[in-house]
């Protein structure tokens, strides 16, 4: 569906209910794969923008005036080794998949963290999510055991992190 150009900024404050919106949508393809309940946890927590923005930083893509993709920033994530950045809930709609949005928005974290002398880039992928895996991979991301967590039951994130010269 990509058309014209495309613009990675912050979030706006009248716009975060549609990014959480956004998120579930990009997400919702493996609520089939949960249990009701930890797909009804997940939702909330993923839907959750306002209750992140305190610690992380919301960036948005943005093509002909809508909203085609989101990445949160953790500058100092929690649990992570001092001198990275967190990617967290890369989100792209289903109608803006396989377009070059989650790319966009990726390479422009990378970006911004190498010009902020950051050490490395980490995130954490749940297991079904292959083509996020694959980007991940295909930008030199690592497999990084150390990340993996849960964060809803019965949902396993596995950790990647690229180093930064």
């Amino acid at each position: 569906m990509a058309e014209g150009e495309l613009t990675i900024r912050e979030a706006r404050d009248d716009e975060l209910d549609i990014v959480a919106s956004l998120i579930v949508d990009a997400y919702a393809e493996y609520a089939a794969r949960m249990a009701p309940d930890a797909w009804s946890m997940f939702a909330q927590d993923i839907a959750n923008v306002r209750g992140r923005l305190s610690d992380a930083r919301l960036l948005v893509a943005e093509r002909d005036g809508r909203l085609v993709g989101s990445v949160t920033v953790y500058t100092d994530w929690r649990g992570a080794q001092a001198g990275s950045y967190g990617v967290r809930l890369l989100a792209v709609p289903p109608a803006e998949q396989s377009t070059g949005v989650g790319r966009a928005l990726l390479e422009h974290v990378i970006g911004w963290a190498r010009d902020a002398k950051v050490l490395r880039v980490i995130t954490t992928v749940i297991q079904e999510m292959e083509s996020a895996r694959d980007l991940c991979e295909e930008l030199g991301f690592q497999r990084n055991r150390g990340l993996d967590h849960e964060p809803a039951p019965g949902v396993r994130a596995e950790g990647y992190a690229l180093t930064l010269d």
